[in-house]
């Protein structure tokens, strides 16, 4: 069984890197972002250099999807990383927040 990394919030830049560096550490990726076609470069990228990248979309917050691929995503694997990159402009103490 291999590790999986869930990385939500794979954009363009850092949640694509972060993505990259797990394919490159032999994770399989489940790449997530709000809009399905945007992935395509990323996954295309870490196929090409000899990763596994798998796309899932959703808008994450408050998202009952992003459960159901957290749940897709773990059975297989021995260990699963979860990495949350989603930003948005937050005008108030983080304590405050919710999904």
């Amino acid at each position: 069984m291999g590790s999986v990394a869930l990385v939500i919030g794979a954009g363009d830049a850092l949640g694509g890197s972060i993505a990259r560096r797990f394919a490159r550490e032999g994770y399989a990726t489940v790449v997530v972002r709000r809009h399905l076609e945007e992935l395509s470069p990323l996954v295309d990228s870490i196929k090409a250099a000899g990763g596994t990248a798998y796309p899932f979309a959703c808008d994450a917050p408050g998202s009952s999807s992003l459960s159901r691929c957290s749940k897709k995503s773990k059975p297989q694997s021995a260990r699963c990383v979860v990495v949350f990159n989603v930003g948005g402009n937050v005008l108030f103490d983080v304590v405050e927040t919710t999904a």
